[in-house]
């Protein structure tokens, strides 16, 4: 995308962490912004905060695994602002332990957030996008989309989803003039941990609120930075982190091989 200034940005899970970051990020570079999130204060406090840095936001509550509601939140967002340029779907949630303890309901919560989540969003707001001389699609992956980790069996499955479908769609809209870019965070210091879920989600919330947390784990911003960034220069895939690099190369140099992190992780968990 040539210019951002003045440009319409819709954000899902805006009310904090990468959403809320990202939400800054593109009102710092002149962007207006529709908040995005399934809790309402949350939300409003990302929107405060986007009009104290001068520009113009709107609040849409949602949930994004309801179809039919993200379609009612993307016409508020194009009758608020007259267009939408970039969307950014973002909302997500995780889950730690083995497989085979986690519950069938615990399965078809992360994957109708994390999958059907951003297929809702840029289902809706795909047509505002094509019908503006420039949109773009961001999508969230992970680290584990790019290799699937053991102990993030069913975070990894929607991740993988995410990354698959992001790559066809770019191909599919590549004689348009909406890109898309996903972007594959590694660890990232944010509240995600606290509603994870699964055997091991009581270890991940600790993890989260160890005081080294913000010092192994990369802040919010940086990933937001690397989502406008992505999106200028229209870029297929964007990699945050050094662990998600290191992992990016391994799916590279030892394809299918992540039984070796399993061995290690097993031995962590035990």
């Amino acid at each position: 995308m040539r210019n951002l200034t003045g440009r319409v940005v819709a954000v899902t899970g805006a009310g904090g962490g990468i959403g809320r970051a990202t939400a800054l990020a593109f009102a710092e570079r002149g962007c207006d912004v529709a908040v995005l999130d399934v809790s309402a204060d949350p939300a409003e406090e990302t929107a405060r905060l986007v009009r104290s840095a001068g520009r113009r936001s709107s609040v849409h509550v949602v949930d994004v695994r309801d179809g039919d509601a993200v379609e009612s939140a993307a016409a508020e967002v194009v009758s608020a602002h007259g267009a939408c340029h970039v969307v950014v779907a973002n909302a997500g949630v995780t889950s730690a332990g083995e497989f085979a303890a986690e519950s069938l309901e615990d399965l078809h919560w992360i994957v109708d957030i994390n999958v059907w989540g951003v297929v809702h969003t840029v289902r809706a707001f795909l047509p505002a996008l094509l019908t503006a001389d420039e949109g773009h699609v961001v999508t969230l992956s992970s680290m584990v989309g790019l290799l699937g980790l053991p102990h993030n069996v069913s975070y990894s499955l929607t991740k993988g989803a995410v990354r698959s479908f992001s790559e066809a769609l770019r191909a599919e809209l590549v004689t348009t003039d909406v890109g898309v870019t996903v972007v594959f965070p590694g660890a990232i210091h944010t509240n995600i941990t606290e509603s994870a879920r699964g055997n091991q989600a009581g270890r991940l919330a600790e993890m989260g609120r160890s005081r080294l947390a913000p010092v192994v784990m990369r802040p919010p911003s940086a990933v937001a930075r690397a989502i406008v960034k992505g999106v200028e220069r229209n870029r297929a895939r964007v990699v945050v982190g050094p662990d998600a690099h290191v992992v990016s190369a391994l799916t590279r140099l030892l394809p299918g091989r992540s039984g070796l992190v399993g061995r290690l992780t097993g031995r962590m968990v035990d």
